[in-house]
Parts: C-alpha cells; sequence; structure tokens
C-alpha cells in the first residue's frame, strides 16, 4: 500500500448495507434513494472511500508471487494508487458533491473490472456487498467476543 494511504478500520455490517445501498441507487439513477441515502451517508465521511479503496488496492496491488511481478504490475499499482489518491482528495475537498462521483467511480471500476455485460452491474455489486457484509459481520462477532 502505499505510505500516502491510510490502512481501513474495520467497517460495521451497517456501514458495508449503507455504502453499497449508497452505489447501487446512484448505478440505478434512483433519484430518491440517493437523496435519503446521501443524508444517511452525511456522518460517515470516509465511507465511499474505504469501500473504493477494498475494492481498488487488492486488484492493483503488487502480487504477492515475486515471479509474477513485471513492469505492467508497476504501473498497474501506480494507477491504482492514482486513482485512490483522486478519490481522496476529492472526497476531502468537495465531500458534499463528491459522493454520487465516488459511488459512480465504484460501479464503473466494477464493471470494467468484475463483469463483461454491462447490465450485470448492479447484481455484481450485490455480490461483493454480500461478501463484504459477511466479512464485517464476522470481524465485529470476533472483537465483540473479545
Amino acid at each position: 500500500m502505499h505510505e500516502n494511504m491510510p490502512i481501513n478500520r474495520a467497517l460495521s455490517p451497517a456501514q458495508v448495507q449503507l455504502a453499497f445501498d449508497y452505489v447501487l441507487a446512484v448505478d440505478a439513477r434512483d433519484d430518491d434513494a440517493v437523496d435519503q441515502l446521501a443524508i444517511e451517508l452525511l456522518p460517515h465521511p470516509g465511507l465511499l472511500v474505504a469501500i473504493a479503496e477494498e475494492l481498488i488496492f487488492p486488484v492493483t496491488a503488487l502480487p504477492d508471487d515475486v515471479g509474477d511481478i513485471n513492469a505492467d504490475s508497476f504501473v498497474l499499482a501506480e494507477l491504482g494508487v492514482l486513482f485512490m489518491t483522486a478519490i481522496h482528495m476529492w472526497a476531502h475537498d468537495c465531500p458534499a458533491s463528491a459522493a454520487p462521483t465516488i459511488a459512480r467511480s465504484i460501479a464503473y471500476f466494477v464493471a470494467q473490472i468484475f463483469i463483461i455485460d454491462p447490465e450485470d452491474v448492479a447484481p455484481a455489486l450485490e455480490v461483493i456487498r454480500d461478501r463484504r457484509l459477511e466479512l464485517a459481520r464476522a470481524v465485529h462477532t470476533t472483537s465483540a467476543h473479545r
């Protein structure tokens, strides 16, 4: 991870659900839901950035196996850092206007990297959301037992 990028704290299941509900509403162009969810997002200013990091860095990071690293690996890693730096700066400088575009960027990234058919963006986001919810529940269950 790039030295200027913060390491995410564990997101709660409610935060994961809220973030993905917002991304799905933006992707569906459901203005009423976007407006309502935007109000719910206000107390969580870094939430969409955290979701973007969780999706982008694993795809763009250098591989663990040194034998798999080549020049393209470094380019991809730096593009991931560049993309996340832009998202961080935008979220910091223009929090109110950044949320819809960060959500569109997340949906676009999923469409370009994880799926072939653009009509499959919402189902792909739902699968990713469900996996992230499972992880969040596991982390928060483990934390609660300590």
